[in-house]
């Protein structure tokens, strides 16, 4: 066989070795492509933060007896307050198709008035409250505030609703609860007790009495509890941008909160950065 012919076959060979390579690797990057691109297209983990508001959450209000001042009766009141308002901060990683995990820290807190008015004296004594972190960041010294801090672990089970852009998810999960110590019947009554506050009833020094309250509260500890939670979302992916838009559901339980306190359902709203 002439030396061209076996060169011609030598190299139609190889052309086609070197075309099966070429097809077998524009395969695989098309695949990779397309892995990618779906990855990007629904996040498998993100970082957000997120308004907080615990709507229907109350605080019980009322007038309670607290101290007595030579046969006259010091009453405390403490008013009902709003719901409360604050920021929160979410991590979540989903294990799709199975499960989906979410770690959440939210800050909420409210002001409520109180005050102590001793029977037959018409003034009142309003009490104040210098809050510490994370709290002070919110709120200066004015009103008591109550707030509650919790870190929310939750397993969610995902419900596609426009694949690999919109989806929701229904779960539960375990949360650790801290509140801010409360002005309670209790509460007053220790602070009270200390001596030259309430010597004579016809002469209160308001500062005096707004500062026992505030240093009592700022020195007393959290209550803290750990509880659980039901939550409802529904979470936004845009293709291939690296954002998330998502809004969540939670009603909790438990957490050895005060008993004056009763939580609502609260609203998350946020986005965040994922990938």
């Amino acid at each position: 066989m002439p030396d061209n012919v076996v060169t011609k076959c030598f190299l139609y060979y190889h052309k086609q070795q070197l075309r099966k390579v070429f097809m077998r690797k524009s395969l695989a990057l098309a695949a990779t492509f397309a892995l990618f691109a779906t990855t990007q297209v629904f996040a498998i983990a993100g970082l957000g933060a997120h308004y907080v508001y615990n709507m229907g959450a109350t605080l019980k209000g009322g007038t309670e007896n607290v101290a007595s001042i030579g046969g006259q009766d010091v009453k405390l009141t403490r008013e009902k307050a709003s719901d409360l308002q604050g920021l929160g901060f979410k991590f979540w990683f989903d294990l799709l198709p199975i499960i989906d995990i979410e770690g959440t820290l939210n800050i909420a807190a409210t002001r409520y008035s109180a005050y102590l008015q001793i029977d037959g004296v018409a003034e009142k004594t309003y009490l104040e409250y210098a809050p510490e972190a994370p709290f002070s960041m919110v709120f200066d010294k004015a009103s008591p505030v109550y707030g509650v801090v919790s870190g929310d672990f939750s397993i969610t089970y995902p419900f596609d609703i426009i694949p690999m852009i919109l989806k929701s998810y229904l779960g539960a999960g375990v949360s650790y609860m801290a509140g801010i110590p409360l002005v309670d019947k209790k509460f007053a009554e220790n602070v009270l007790k200390t001596p030259g506050l309430l010597d004579d009833p016809a002469n209160v020094d308001e500062k005096a009495v707004t500062k026992a309250f505030s240093d009592a509260l700022t020195k007393s500890d959290y209550t803290t509890g750990i509880g659980g939670h039901i939550i409802l979302g529904l979470r936004i992916k845009p293709p291939v941008i690296p954002l998330a838009v998502y809004a969540n559901t939670k009603r909790y339980f438990g957490g050895n909160l005060h008993d004056k306190f009763s939580q609502g359902f609260v609203f998350e709203l946020g986005g965040g950065f994922a990938l």
